[in-house]
């Protein structure tokens, strides 16, 4: 799974106005996990989800996927 289809993911949740079922984005949680010489290691995963977790690693605006 890409960053952008883990961003793009949606659950099934309820309107508080109109009642009905509709589709919500999920909501995410970014941990780092440890600081390295070649950058800082973080993970995204959806909060109060199971879900694909997925790990990168930044060095100034620049983002790897490990």
């Amino acid at each position: 799974m890409t960053l952008e289809e883990l961003l793009r993911t949606k659950k099934r949740g309820i309107n508080g106005v109109s009642k009905r079922e509709v589709e919500v984005p999920l909501t995410f949680v970014v941990d780092i996990g440890q600081e390295r010489e070649d950058g800082v290691h973080f993970y995204i995963h959806p909060a109060d989800e199971s879900g694909e977790t997925l790990d990168f690693l930044v060095k100034g605006n620049e983002l790897k996927p490990l």
